[in-house]
């Protein structure tokens, strides 16, 4: 396999890590054709309407979540996924009085065709459905879209996000740059405790 260091995708569902802080691609036998396939990515962030990190709400741009205090979004497998985590609401929990808004951005340049895929999953309240939205495009093309379930329970508590179509979905990724691009909000501070979304990529050669 690779040097240690880097980060890789096994079409067969395994991971291994390679040297220099870009991902590789293996065929489905585990193995480099010639050489493993590199390609880039990095992750800028934006948040507005969040308390817990001391900013009352303030607009906050950045490329790392542990640059900020508290940010609601977390990296996780090596840069493959992310979480977003809501503050909790003003009427349930008396805490958070603003409306929150989350962004992520993540420019991927690739080398070969490849077939990406993305999966997401997330709760919301039950109380309205028009709430803890979320869209997910690529290249300005909308992948998905999820909402709170509703369902008029109040603070009875969150339940699995509605979502248009179904995850996982796959876009073509041809050789050269793309953007993804996560919008979300709470769409009002209210009804909303332990509300959060979670995001997966894995990428293959494209067929």
């Amino acid at each position: 396999m690779g040097d240690p260091g880097k980060s890789v995708v096994i079409a067969s569902g395994k991971r291994g890590v390679l040297v220099g802080g870009k991902a590789a691609v293996y065929n489905a036998e585990e193995t480099c054709p010639a050489c493993c396939i590199e390609f880039s990515r990095s992750w800028s962030f934006t948040d507005t309407g969040f308390i817990d990190g001391g900013q009352d709400g303030a607009y906050r741009a950045y490329d790392d979540p542990a640059d900020v205090p508290a940010s609601p979004w977390y990296i996780l497998d090596e840069g493959l996924g992310l979480k977003l985590t809501w503050e909790y609401d003003q009427n349930c929990k008396s805490h958070n009085p603003y409306t929150q808004y989350a962004t992520a951005t993540c420019e991927i340049t690739v080398p070969k065709a490849m077939l990406m895929t993305v999966n997401w999953s997330g709760m919301g309240e039950t109380e309205d459905p028009n709430f803890e939205l979320m869209s997910l495009s690529v290249d300005g093309n909308l992948v998905g879209s999820a909402h709170a379930p509703g369902g008029d329970q109040g603070c009875a508590g969150m339940g699995p996000v509605v979502s248009d179509p179904p995850p996982p979905q796959q876009v073509l990724l041809n050789p050269g740059p793309h953007t993804l691009f996560i919008d979300a909000t709470t769409n009002d501070p209210l009804y909303h405790f332990d509300a959060w979304y979670q995001f997966a990529l894995t990428f293959v050669l494209a067929p």
